[in-house]
Order: structure tokens, then C-alpha cells, then sequence
């Protein structure tokens, strides 16, 4: 699980998909925005995305690929 220290507001991400039509896996990219958690342990991340759609992703499907300052 990625915790709320690894992953913070202003952070670049990678969050991959996987198409049901074809099995193929997609790349989406984004800032975070904002946090929510959703149980005791798990934390999500409402992500702008590149196509400038907002989504709820959960962190633990999310890498960083640069930090936030």
C-alpha cells in the first residue's frame, strides 16, 4: 500500500489501465490534486489527468514520476 507520505498533492503520476475489449494496457498521466481515504488503511487520489479528466484513483495503483515542490 502506498501511503500518504509517498505520494503527495502537486505529484506527477503514472496510473496503468487495462482495456477489456483487447487486454491492452494503458498509460495515463497526471497531478494530484487531492486525497480521500476510503477504509482504516486505504487512501485515494482525485488525479487531473493530461486529457483533463479528474479521476479517484486508489494510491496503491499509482507511481510517481516526479515529485511535486
Amino acid at each position: 500500500m502506498t501511503s500518504l507520505l509517498k505520494i503527495k498533492i502537486g505529484d506527477l503520476v503514472k496510473w496503468e489501465s487495462v482495456t477489456n475489449d483487447v487486454q491492452a494496457v494503458r498509460e495515463h498521466y497526471g497531478v494530484v490534486i487531492a486525497f480521500s481515504r476510503t477504509g482504516h488503511e486505504t487512501l485515494s487520489a482525485n488525479v487531473l489527468f493530461t486529457d483533463g479528466e479528474t479521476w479517484w484513483v486508489d494510491t496503491g495503483r499509482l507511481e510517481v514520476i516526479n515529485e511535486g515542490r
